[in-house]
């Protein structure tokens, strides 16, 4: 079986998005662990188990889904040592919310669900394709460098971005950037974005940056509504140590991947390349990653 932490070598595995492989097939998947955003309909529900049973494919779901779903329930800290692959259903929420929950150990298979899903593998009306693939070992994992952000005692992975603020958010702050503790980026913000090369897809294009290849190791910083017209994105490699500072006096927090904003005790934060990678399951039937680009840059549903 396919486990967390043992993707490196392994058949059909590849580092930063690659082609499919040309030999040796991946480990079948016998068991999936699922998590789904919090509105999925009876209906889709009643497509995902019909599709699970055609292709006798072993499941369970978050707790939170077990009522809504007809499915066993696993909390997270089991399935990663029960299931071969995360099944996220919904929207790149979901899957971000999928790695959280299980620390990056397993494989994640995006299955989009009413929603733009740009790292979402294929919708949900080709799901049951994609069940008889991985059954089948007909698929790959794309690994994707994840970041990691740090201040004291606190610290946590993401995988598109964090962002810092201040804590009081009605007027901006002072920010300094250094990389290897030189400056490169300083002046009033209202914000600044850190974004790995799979989240400049995300908040970080819709606050000017650039996009970036998955297959680089880089941050794009990103500064938000900023008083001077020399504070513009960067592009930095992930080898380097970078460092955002905000003026203490402002107290400040820290948003990864979207979820809950956290106050800081330390208003430096450090920013560097996690020990881990976001591993996506990539199928044959999978969308071309550049046309997926273009659907988000339209906001375009997947079909």
């Amino acid at each position: 079986m396919l486990r967390g932490g043992e993707s490196e070598g392994l058949p059909g595995t590849c580092s930063y998005s690659c082609t499919p492989p040309s030999s040796s097939r991946a480990p079948r998947v016998r068991r999936a662990w699922i998590y789904a955003k919090r509105d999925v309909k009876p209906e889709e529900w009643a497509r995902l188990r019909e599709a699970l049973e055609s292709c006798s494919l072993q499941a369970a779901v978050h707790p939170s889904h077990a009522s809504l779903s007809g499915l066993p329930a696993l909390p997270a800290s089991e399935a990663v040592r029960w299931a071969d692959v995360v099944v996220a259903v919904g929207g790149d929420g979901a899957l971000l919310r999928a790695y959280h929950e299980t620390g990056g150990a397993l494989p994640i298979l995006g299955v989009s669900c009413r929603s733009v899903g740009y790292l979402m593998e294929v919708p949900l009306s080709r799901v049951e394709e994609a069940f008889r693939l991985i059954a089948g070992g007909e698929y790959w994992v794309e690994e994707r460098m994840v970041g990691l952000a740090s201040a004291g005692r606190w610290s946590a992975e993401f995988v598109n971005e964090v962002l810092v603020t201040p804590f009081h958010r009605e007027r901006p702050a002072r920010f300094t950037v250094r990389a290897d503790g030189s400056t490169i980026l300083q002046g009033r913000l209202d914000g600044l974005i850190v974004a790995t090369p799979t989240g400049s897809t995300a908040y970080a294009l819709s606050a000017g940056g650039p996009v970036l290849d998955p297959q680089l190791r880089a941050f794009s910083v990103v500064p938000l509504a900023p008083l001077t017209a020399l504070a513009k994105p960067l592009v930095v490699s992930s080898s380097r140590r970078l460092e955002v500072a905000v003026a203490p006096d402002r107290g400040c927090a820290a948003t990864i991947d979207g979820l809950e904003p956290l106050q800081l005790e330390t208003c430096t934060i450090t920013v560097a390349e996690a020990p881990r990678t976001l591993k996506l399951v990539k199928l044959p039937i999978g969308e071309d990653p550049w046309t997926k680009l273009t659907r988000r840059l339209t906001d375009t549903p997947i079909t």
